[in-house]
């Protein structure tokens, strides 16, 4: 079922029994997996890649490409690869997620959250309301990050690790 008003490039690849809400973007190339409920004003990116039965809140954007201001100390510039999304994953109401991260099945990235590209996060782990995950980390399965901690880029946080609220790495 599709309610309208919401944009679905012809060219994106929608399973059978996805709900779509009010003001949706869905780009080009992008592929939502079967039973999957996408809320209103969400944004997914070209080439996105949802797995089946995945719960997207309203107004999180999924693949988003980083941006790079004029004197960036990072010259890398990259293609990224498609922000992936495994099976069973919840993200929450207005969460970021960039394109070349991959969530295992089953991770909830809560409210507010940001998962930044070249991240890898295990199956099951919980990413808090307000947490940031800066690029190129690595979280393992069954983590749990809770509200509004940060994890500098390049972190490694093996199976089972459990983070405060508030902690900065």
């Amino acid at each position: 079922m599709t309610a309208v008003p919401c944009h679905i490039d012809p060219a994106a690849r929608l399973a059978p029994g996805v709900e779509v809400g009010a003001y949706a973007v869905i780009e080009a190339g992008a592929a939502i997996g079967a039973g999957s409920v996408i809320g209103h004003g969400v944004v997914i990116h070209r080439d996105t890649v949802v797995g089946e039965g995945v719960r997207i809140d309203d107004h999180a954007v999924l693949g988003k490409e980083p941006m790079r201001a004029a004197l960036s100390a990072v010259t890398r510039d990259d293609r990224l690869p498609p922000l992936e999304v495994g099976a069973g994953c919840m993200i929450g109401a207005g969460a970021v997620l960039y394109r070349g991260a991959k969530l295992g099945p089953r991770v909830l990235v809560a409210d507010g959250a940001a998962v930044r590209e070249r991240v890898v996060i295990g199956e099951r782990t919980i990413v808090g309301r307000g947490v940031t995950v800066e690029n190129d980390c690595t979280i393992g399965r069954f983590v749990k990050l809770e509200t509004a901690c940060y994890i500098t880029a390049y972190s490694v946080l093996e199976n089972r690790v459990f983070v405060a609220p508030l902690v900065a790495t």
